[in-house]
């Protein structure tokens, strides 16, 4: 896998910068003050697609970056992929950073 020199990101974490998708972190606050398991919102990241063949691609560059895509699903007439933890979405904003 080729590395980008001046960030050290692979070619396929640079790719999923391309991407659309969306953040979700948790809030320290909600997290601090309710029981364990009433909130469970964790970090993740959410790329869209709009066809089986969009999610298909996605998820072979997530495995390609060395990233574990959890099930798909659907959300309005959007398909979603999720991808769970602070380093997949660490990876995917400083991606997005050096793509802007």
């Amino acid at each position: 896998m080729p590395y980008d020199e001046t960030s050290g990101l692979s070619a396929a974490q640079l790719r999923l910068g391309r991407l659309p998708g969306y953040v979700r972190r948790p809030d320290p606050a909600r997290r601090a003050g309710e029981r364990g398991s009433a909130y469970k919102k964790g970090w993740e990241v959410r790329f869209t697609a709009r066809s089986e063949a969009e999610i298909a691609e996605i998820r072979e560059l997530l495995v390609a970056a060395g990233f574990v895509p959890a099930r798909p699903f659907f959300k309005g007439q959007q398909l979603i992929q999720p991808v769970y933890g602070m380093a997949v979405v660490r990876t995917y904003l400083e991606a997005r950073e050096l793509v802007v």
